[in-house]
């Protein structure tokens, strides 16, 4: 690899859509990482979401990590690996397109016809970065979450930063894309209707951040970081610091104060407080404590 800057990655960053996992990847960004091209205005890179976030693909082939190794191949040479792709991730890559188009990645079709062809433009003609720009390279997708072990066994040397939000406020949000996806795969029935999803949201948030947090204590400390959301709007300054020590980079003190400008209290925070009911698992909601968050009925 030309760009030997690159070995140190990557760095990843997930959580449940809505959890502040934009402004991780703004910091990031702002810390020097190359975090792709092919970005939504949420830093999402749209090459994962092409190759990855296929629901009814996804829930198939979650353990079939060759599968999942050759999706992670053909996202690495798109950033930053000059090979050509193989027969085998040409093959992956058309069944992507071809699944997108028809399918798209959310439960509202977004992602079906143009857009797969506009990703590929950017998987066919890479514009690689230059290396002494930046100090490492790696990528935002809050459904990365889902592929922790995958990840691990594929790059040796990634790092993984989950964000994690209040979840009952989480559990009010419009943005509900993950439960729709992937509630089957925690054995979760998908909600029937609008008044269902609250608690069944807030089930979710329990369960799949238990499942990385899990997985993240098996890693060790070297290798998972999680960002209570809600501390670092609070404490800003604290989080980026811990941020950068887990990513083991020194920076200037004008860089950690602009990257501490960045996280700022959602307008949205606390918003289930207006709509709480006796409905939620006091399991469930034992767990949202134990992660560090308070709530009052």
């Amino acid at each position: 690899m030309k760009m030997s800057i690159f070995d140190n990655g990557p760095v990843v960053i997930g959580g449940l859509g809505g959890s502040g996992t934009r402004v991780v990847a703004e910091i990031i960004d702002l810390f020097g990482f190359f975090i792709g091209r092919d970005l939504n205005n949420a830093s999402d890179n749209l090459t994962y979401t092409l190759l990855l976030k296929r629901p009814a693909w996804f829930r198939r082939n979650i353990n079939n990590s060759k599968k999942l190794h050759i999706g992670l191949s053909i996202l690495e040479k798109s950033m930053i690996r000059e090979e050509r792709l193989t027969f085998r991730e040409k093959l992956f890559l058309r069944k992507a397109v071809r699944d997108m188009s028809k399918y798209g990645h959310n439960k509202e079709g977004e992602g079906k016809d143009e857009w797969p062809l506009e990703r590929l433009h950017f998987i066919q003609a890479p514009k690689f970065p230059e290396g002494s720009q930046y100090r490492g390279w790696g990528w935002k997708e809050p459904n990365s979450h889902l592929l922790l072990p995958v990840l691990h066994s594929y790059f040796p040397q990634f790092r993984y930063i989950h964000t994690v939000r209040h979840g009952l406020d989480m559990a009010y949000s419009s943005n509900q894309q993950q439960l729709f996806n992937w509630a089957p795969l925690f054995g979760m029935d998908i909600p029937d209707s609008q008044s269902d999803i609250p608690t069944a949201s807030f089930r979710y948030w329990v369960e799949a951040n238990r499942k990385a947090i899990s997985t993240g204590n098996q890693l060790g400390e070297r290798k998972f970081l999680m960002v209570n959301f809600d501390e670092l709007c609070h404490e800003s300054m604290t989080g980026v610091k811990k941020i950068a020590d887990f990513l083991q980079i020194s920076l200037p003190a004008n860089v950690l104060a602009e990257a501490a400008s960045l996280p700022v209290i959602p307008e949205s925070a606390g918003r289930y407080k207006e709509n709480m009911e006796d409905r939620f698992d006091p399991g469930d909601l034992s767990f949202l404590q134990d992660l560090g968050f308070s709530y009052e009925r």
